[in-house]
């Protein structure tokens, strides 16, 4: 299991486990399912968000909705969702949003 460590506002040491980490994936348009599936979103690696990296899930072109989901397996309690986008490696802002 992916876990990491965070600290809050309170500078309080805080472990947070991955609960999506390589469970199973669908993605409802793969743009190219071998290479950008739907596993590459929960496989733990997001140091290269672009496409050429090989680790985000990317979308077909010309499509009307972009839906992915991940089976967890069981019902947990989630505290928070984190997302990380595909920027082709740029710093957040005017470029990425």
């Amino acid at each position: 299991m992916s876990t990491h460590i965070i600290y809050n506002s309170h500078f309080e040491h805080v472990t947070v486990e991955n609960m999506a980490w390589n469970k199973p994936t669908w993605h409802e348009h793969p743009y190219h399912k071998d290479q950008w599936g739907a596993h590459l979103a929960v496989d733990g690696q997001y140091s290269d968000r672009s496409a050429q990296g090989g680790q985000c899930t990317i979308s077909a072109n010309y499509q009307p909705t972009a839906q992915w989901k991940v089976d967890l397996g069981e019902i947990l309690d989630v505290s928070h969702i984190v997302i990380y986008y595909r920027t082709d490696n740029h710093i957040w802002g005017k470029k990425t949003c």
